[in-house]
C-alpha cells in the first residue's frame, strides 16, 4: 500500500509541489514575534454573493490564491485563501436552493474543497485524491438538503491538508431556512461568527508551519476570524456567536471569564432540540456549536473574556461593553424537533479503533482497524438508507500525554448514544458530524446512510494524524 501511495504522489504531482512548499520540516524553530493582547478589533469575514441566480440554483465563483495580508501588525504574511482572504468568506445559503460553487486553483500546489458537515454526493464531497491542480477548475454541487447548521469547508488535498489549512485554506457556511429564521434569535450584526485558528510565524511575518506527527501543528500565536487575541466591542444585549474550532491540533475549553453559563443552541449539525445552560465547552478540532451570551447584566464600560480553561491566559477574546441597546431577542424554549434514531432499528453494529500504526518515532504513522489510509479500498459498506450504530475507541497509547482524536464522518451526522458507558456530555447532545475522544475513551454512535451513493470518509480531523495514514473510505452501497 505504501509503495502505490508514493506512485499515487509522485503522478499527481504532490511530491513535486511539497518539495516547491520547501523545508518545512528544516525552519528552524523560534517563537512568534510578539502581539499586544485584545488591541486588534476583531474582524467578521464578508459574505460571498452568488455571481447568478437560476430558479433554484445560487451561483459563485472562488480563487484560491495566494496574497500578502497583515495578519500580525505591521507584517506582510504571505497566505493561501479563499478569494485570498484568511479565513475564506462566508457563504450563506438557504435550505432547498443548490450552490453550485465553481472553484479555481490558482496556487501553487493541488487542492481539493470539502464541505465539512453536509451532505454531499460522493463526486463533490472532497474525496482527497480528487486532485484539482495548479491552474485547473472544478465545480462542487451543494443541495443544501440540510436544516439550518453552521457548516465550513476547506481544503482536503491528500497528505496536504494539514499544510493547506495552515495556510488558510478555510471558511464558513450557514444554511439557513425557514423553522430557524422564525424564531426569535438575534440576527444580523448581532449573530457573529466565531472562527478559532492557531499559527505560528517567523520574525518576518511568515507562517511557520510545523508538523509534529504526534502532537500535530505546533504554534503559539491564537486567532480569531484571522485576528490574533482581538477586542469586540458589543452592546449590552443578547448576542449569537456562531464558534469553530478550525485549528489543526488544538482543542479548547471554553467558557466565560465572569463565570456566567452560555446559553446552548446547537451543535455541528444544528439547533437542539431546546436551549441548555452550559458554564463550560469542550471544542475539538472541527467542532462547531452555537451559543448565546447576554451582556445586558452588565454596566457599560466592563470588559469580560472568552477564555480557554486548558490553559492560563487572559483569554482568547475581550469584550467591551460599550453602549446599551434595545433587544428584541429572546431565549425560545423550544428551537428544533430533533429526532432521535431508534437504535433497535440499526442494521448491525460496527467496531472502529483509532490507534497508532506500524512505525515508531519521529516517522510517526496512524491507523483505523490497523489499516492506513487506502483510497482505493473501503473499510466498511453501509447500505443505503440503512441505520447502523458505530462503537469507536481510541487506543492510542504508550504515549508521553494522551492523544485527542476527533472523529469526523463525511455525508452523515450522527447521534452519540453513550460515551464511555455513560450517556453523551452536556455539550454533545443533538445532531453531530464530529466527536473527540481522548486515551482510552469509547462512543456509541448511530447514524443513517441515506442521502447519497458513493465513497465517503472517516479520518480524525488532527489534521497531522490525518495526513499520516488515520483516514478511512467507506461506501454507501
Amino acid at each position: 500500500m505504501e509503495t502505490s501511495r508514493r506512485r499515487f504522489l509522485l503522478t499527481s504531482g504532490v511530491a513535486a509541489a511539497g518539495l516547491a512548499i520547501g523545508g518545512r520540516g528544516q525552519v528552524r524553530h523560534s517563537s512568534s514575534p510578539a502581539v499586544p493582547r485584545f488591541r486588534l478589533p476583531l474582524a467578521v469575514p464578508p459574505v460571498l454573493q452568488p455571481v447568478r441566480v437560476e430558479g433554484i440554483n445560487d451561483y459563485y465563483e472562488i480563487d484560491q490564491r495566494e496574497t500578502r495580508v497583515e495578519v500580525l501588525p505591521g507584517k506582510r504574511t504571505a497566505i493561501w485563501g479563499y478569494q485570498g482572504i484568511m479565513p475564506g468568506p462566508t457563504i450563506r445559503v438557504r435550505r432547498g436552493r443548490k450552490a453550485v460553487i465553481h472553484h479555481f486553483n490558482k496556487l501553487s500546489v493541488p487542492t481539493v474543497v470539502h464541505l465539512h458537515g453536509g451532505s454531499t454526493p460522493a463526486d463533490s464531497d472532497g474525496f482527497p485524491t480528487d486532485l484539482v491542480m495548479p491552474g485547473q477548475s472544478k465545480i462542487y454541487v451543494y443541495p443544501n438538503e440540510h436544516a439550518a447548521a453552521t457548516l465550513w469547508y476547506h481544503d482536503h488535498a491528500m497528505d496536504q491538508t494539514g499544510h493547506n489549512l495552515f495556510m488558510g485554506l478555510a471558511g464558513l457556511y450557514i444554511v439557513e431556512d425557514e423553522d430557524e429564521q422564525n424564531l426569535p434569535l438575534p440576527r444580523g450584526a448581532y449573530d457573529v461568527p466565531l472562527i478559532l485558528q492557531d499559527r505560528r510565524f517567523t520574525p518576518d511575518g511568515s507562517l511557520q508551519y510545523l508538523p509534529d506527527p504526534v502532537s500535530g501543528a505546533m504554534t503559539d500565536t491564537l486567532l480569531v476570524n484571522g485576528v490574533p487575541w482581538p477586542r469586540f466591542e458589543v452592546s449590552a444585549r443578547r448576542y449569537r456567536f456562531r464558534i469553530l474550532n478550525a485549528c489543526n491540533a488544538k482543542s479548547f475549553r471554553l467558557g466565560l471569564s465572569s463565570g456566567e453559563f452560555f446559553v446552548q443552541i446547537a451543535t455541528d449539525g444544528g439547533l437542539l432540540s431546546a436551549p441548555r445552560k452550559v458554564k463550560e465547552i469542550p471544542l475539538a478540532m472541527a467542532e462547531r456549536v452555537e451559543v448565546l451570551v447576554d451582556f445586558s447584566s452588565h454596566p457599560v464600560g466592563t470588559q469580560l473574556f472568552l477564555k480557554d480553561s486548558t490553559e492560563r491566559s487572559e483569554g482568547l477574546l475581550r469584550f467591551d461593553i460599550v453602549r446599551k441597546e434595545r433587544d428584541d431577542s429572546a431565549v425560545p424554549a423550544r428551537l428544533a424537533d430533533v429526532q432521535e434514531i431508534p437504535a433497535e432499528r440499526a442494521a448491525r453494529l460496527r467496531t472502529l479503533v483509532f490507534t497508532r500504526g506500524s512505525s515508531e518515532g519521529p516517522d510517526a504513522r496512524w491507523a483505523i482497524n490497523g489499516r492506513q489510509f487506502d483510497a482505493d479500498r473501503p473499510i466498511v459498506a453501509p447500505r443505503f438508507d440503512d441505520i447502523e450504530v458505530w462503537r469507536i475507541l481510541n487506543h492510542t497509547f504508550g504515549e508521553p500525554h494522551t492523544i485527542l482524536h476527533p472523529v469526523h464522518l463525511h455525508l452523515v451526522n450522527f447521534q452519540i448514544l453513550e460515551r464511555n458507558g455513560g450517556p453523551p456530555l452536556a455539550h454533545e447532545t443533538g445532531w453531530k458530524d464530529t466527536v473527540a475522544l481522548m486515551t482510552g475513551e469509547e462512543i456509541r454512535l448511530i447514524a443513517r446512510f441515506g442521502g447519497y451513493h458513493g465513497r465517503y470518509l472517516l479520518h480524525c480531523h488532527n489534521l497531522e494524524h490525518e495526513d499520516r495514514g488515520m483516514m478511512a473510505r467507506f461506501d454507501v452501497v
